[in-house]
């Protein structure tokens, strides 16, 4: 007979014994090893030297190096020295089609504006122009270390824009929430709210175009949601049957709203009361929808949003670029609302630099408050993880890394000059960026970016497509000449 103590011997030595894995669990398993790590997990641990362990889709795991154990054979191991793994960044608003406007707004005067800068140039985006200017913002959303973005696409004039713009989305592999865009106001008392009558939809055409889009793109990475442009270019009728759309199908609902002062001095005037509150009155505030923007404030609407759970997208960059305002962070979050942050379109922003909008959103605010002590690093990093999970509500899938969540993570090269020194090495992140460190993107445990190269897409392939488009779109719309003329400077 064998005794105890040999026993348990022996059931030691099987315990510790490192488990073999079948060639299919192998497939499935993935060690990122002796990095730095940062969870954002709600006790906000971080490891300078940390890993995290991926199963299919999910992470399984996370912790300090110390704490890991004996791996089994045949689990795929990358060793990270030098390098940081944070969750993959969250941005909460943009508009994927006009990356081919990219610097075509710059101070542009009003009068072209109308005459050329809007209308002309939605009627000449169809289904391909879309596609391809998108690809070009997904490029650069991924490269530098985005896994989500919220998506809003205007479906008039060319129904078919909103299939080019998913297609690039699926191509590219990133996570995304994607808006099919209405508005049917008639009202043309505020000329920078009258929508021309080929841009008007009927609630019925615009809730049958976000189910046909949903049948066709909806999958684990893409949801297609309504959204109601906003209270002064939609009636309340539209605004009530997109929101119906959402609740159908438990997704998302998403407006721009509160976005100027002249909206809500406008508001005021038709309604009594600003932007948030004609929402609440029209019951659409709540726990699934998402609100760009949201600049214009009172403190009852900053209350009533903390109470509905509502998300709201903060946009800096785009906010400055129009000189629309600097919106009541400070209040938002202290009230408890669910705050992420966005770049907004490249016509609105020129940009799809998130770690730009991390830093203005902390530059304007201390401009604002004249508090050079607001904020933080951590803080700003914070609001596009876990705080744009919360604005999606999809804080129980993506924005921190802990295990059974989704497996959306960047690797981030942290020996860059610009991350330099070490020893403030989060500060630089957010006050020092550079976009280029980024290195690898994670989506769903799906290795996307692969030292800084898309897998899916052909950069030069994408740049080239991007500037015949951008051609073609900008002599439809007359503004090839404006653009030629509105420098000082002599071009030969």
């Amino acid at each position: 007979m064998i005794d105890r103590r040999t026993f348990i011997a022996g059931a030691a030595v099987i315990a510790a014994a490192p488990l073999d894995l079948t060639a299919e669990e192998a497939r499935n398993e993935l060690l990122l090893t002796d990095a730095i790590v940062l969870t954002m997990d709600e006790q906000r641990r971080a490891f300078h030297s940390g890993y995290v362990w991926i199963r299919g889709d999910r992470v399984h795991r996370v912790g300090p190096m110390r704490e890991l154990g004996e791996v089994p054979r045949g689990v795929k191991r990358r060793r990270l020295s030098g390098r940081l793994i944070m969750p993959g960044l969250v941005n909460c608003h943009t508009h994927l089609a006009s990356g081919i406007t990219r610097g075509v707004y710059d101070e542009m005067p009003l009068e072209v504006w109308f005459a050329k800068g809007m209308w002309p140039v939605l009627d000449a985006f169809d289904a391909r122009s879309s596609e391809i200017g998108s690809e070009v913002s997904l490029l650069e959303l991924l490269g530098n270390g985005v896994t989500t973005t919220a998506v809003g696409e205007i479906g008039s004039r060319h129904p078919d824009r909103l299939d080019g713009v998913l297609t690039a989305i699926e191509r590219s592999g990133i996570r995304a929430v994607v808006a099919r865009m209405a508005m049917d106001s008639a009202d043309d008392s505020n000329p920078a709210q009258f929508i021309p009558e080929g841009y008007r939809d009927t609630p019925q055409f615009a809730a049958d175009e976000v189910r046909r889009l949903r049948k066709r793109f909806n999958s684990e990475r893409i949801s297609v949601i309504p959204e109601a442009l906003g209270v002064l270019r939609c009636t309340p009728e539209m605004i009530q049957a997109m929101h119906a759309v959402s609740r159908e199908a438990d997704s998302l609902f998403s407006m721009h709203a509160a976005s100027s002062q002249s909206e809500r001095d406008e508001s005021r005037r038709r309604f009594g009361h600003g932007s948030i509150t004609e929402l609440e009155r029209l019951g659409v505030l709540g726990p699934k929808t998402l609100l760009a923007h949201a600049i214009w404030l009172d403190d009852e609407e900053i209350q009533l949003l903390a109470a509905r759970g509502t998300g709201v997208s903060h946009n800096p960059v785009s906010n400055a670029y129009y000189a629309s305002g600097i919106a009541r962070l400070p209040e938002l979050l202290t009230a408890g609302v669910r705050v992420g942050l966005g770049v907004d379109g490249a016509s609105t922003n020129n940009g799809q630099n998130v770690w730009e909008t991390m830093k203005m959103a902390m530059l304007f605010q201390k401009q604002k408050l004249e508090n050079a002590n607001f904020g933080s690093a951590e803080l700003a990093l914070e609001l596009m993880t876990r705080g744009g999970a919360a604005a999606l509500h999809m804080e129980d899938r993506i924005g921190s890394l802990e295990p059974g969540k989704l497996a959306d993570l960047i690797v981030i090269d942290t020996e860059r000059v610009a991350l330099t020194p070490s020893q403030t090495l989060i500060s630089n992140l957010v006050y020092s960026p550079d976009p280029c460190a980024i290195q690898d993107v994670y989506v769903g445990g799906e290795l996307v970016i692969e030292n800084g190269q898309h897998a899916r897409l052909d950069r030069a392939a994408v740049v080239a497509r991007a500037r015949a488009a951008s051609e073609r779109l900008l002599k439809s719309a007359g503004l090839d000449e404006y653009l030629r003329t509105r420098g000082r400077w002599r071009w030969e």
